[in-house]
């Protein structure tokens, strides 16, 4: 596939429009597209299990060797993701400003359709083929969550969903605990008898003001920034209020320790200022860490050594799909397509590395085909 094709294709997809729970359209077009390329193509229901409207798209091409290789992208985006307006200039790809791009991940979508069509063209042996584009990845990792891995043959998967320039592969990944807190206080009139009530709202302040968060240590993170109260007038002492949030950390018990901390700090400033107090807390995925001296990696470091492309491995601060796949077995790596500042009205994607990722698709399934053989 030319890259004039390649970014036709990414337009394509940009331009369709998408969402968490609401990737139909997307997903009509991946399936006739996997189709075309010969692979046999199923739905799940994992849409059903997050009130989506579709679910994860799985095709798969019976290889002419031993083995199974997986490759993964999501199909949902995150808000502000819809009637997209691509602008390109020099050589790099923009949204208007308007919303974001959504190269996160439709970049990684349309580099593994590029690597595929490649590695057919060439006509070569190959293993089996697995192809996963989830749903639901940005909002929870719900598509990944609900898979049936027993359709999945593949132990080791590249997942093309990662910021950076070609060539930088994603080993590992913090786990996430989502954190919330509901403040229970008693009205009062605020001028007559303030002293009659319990301000939650203020309950709530000195919690997270005396809560430790930020940057807790090298690999552990904590972030509240979604804050409510019940209240809807000024004269009334605000009897209910709530806060969310999450932990991440690279080390379970870092993260898990922090949960514990996180809860007893709470407890103590609500007891302290006579406040009720609800707690409830998500585990929303584990960490994982790669070896550095994994097989995934020395394949795509070969990959890359192919296409004279500086490889790196590195360290992620974000989820994705990989780390369910991690927990349950199958030995998987992010894969950088070229795309920065995701998630946000500046995000970009640089076209040279993303003509490059397909490439490298390409190259990482000859390279593990090629490993197939020599067994």
């Amino acid at each position: 596939m030319d890259n004039e094709s390649m970014y036709a294709e990414l337009l394509e997809l940009i331009t369709t429009d998408s969402a968490s729970g609401k990737e139909s359209a997307i997903a009509r077009l991946l399936i006739s597209k996997l189709e075309a390329l010969g692979f046999a193509v199923t739905m799940d229901n994992a849409g059903e299990t997050f009130g989506g409207e579709c679910g994860n798209v799985l095709g798969v091409r019976e290889g002419e060797l031993d083995g199974a290789l997986l490759l993964c992208s999501h199909m949902d985006r995150v808000p502000e993701g819809l009637g997209i307006h691509p602008v390109e200039r020099d050589g790099v790809l923009y949204s208007d400003g308007s919303t974001i791009l959504a190269a996160d991940d439709i970049s990684g979508v349309c580099t593994i359709l590029d690597g595929l069509r490649r590695v057919l063209a060439a006509k070569v042996p190959l293993p089996r083929l697995e192809v996963l584009f989830t749903v639901g990845e940005e909002t929870g990792l719900y598509g990944a969550k609900a898979m049936d891995l027993s359709k999945l043959h593949a132990k080791m998967g590249y997942f093309f969903d990662s910021p950076g320039s070609v060539g930088r592969f994603v080993h590992g990944a913090p786990g996430l605990y989502q954190l919330n807190a509901e403040i229970t206080g008693r009205s009062a009139h605020a001028g007559n008898e303030p002293e009659k009530g319990v301000d939650a709202a203020r309950t709530m302040c000195l919690m997270l003001s005396t809560l430790r968060q930020g940057r807790l240590d090298p690999i552990s993170t904590a972030n509240f920034p979604i804050l409510r109260t019940g209240s809807t007038a000024r004269n009334v002492v605000c009897d209910f209020a709530s806060f969310q949030g999450e932990a991440r950390s690279r080390d379970v018990k870092r993260l898990e320790d922090y949960v514990a901390y996180f809860e007893t700090h709470c407890q103590k400033v609500a007891a302290a200022n006579g406040a009720g107090l609800k707690l409830s807390k998500v585990e929303n995925f584990r960490p994982f860490l790669v070896p550095l001296d994994d097989p995934i990696l020395a394949i795509a470091e070969t990959a890359c050594r192919s296409l004279n492309i500086k490889f790196r491995a590195e360290i992620g601060g974000g989820g994705m799909d990989a780390n369910i796949f991690s927990a349950q077995g199958i030995t998987c790596v992010g894969v950088a397509t070229g795309y920065t500042k995701n998630h946000t009205h500046s995000e970009q994607l640089v076209l040279e590395d993303f003509f490059l990722s397909g490439r490298l698709a390409a190259a990482l399934i000859e390279t593990y085909a090629q490993g197939c053989e020599s067994k």
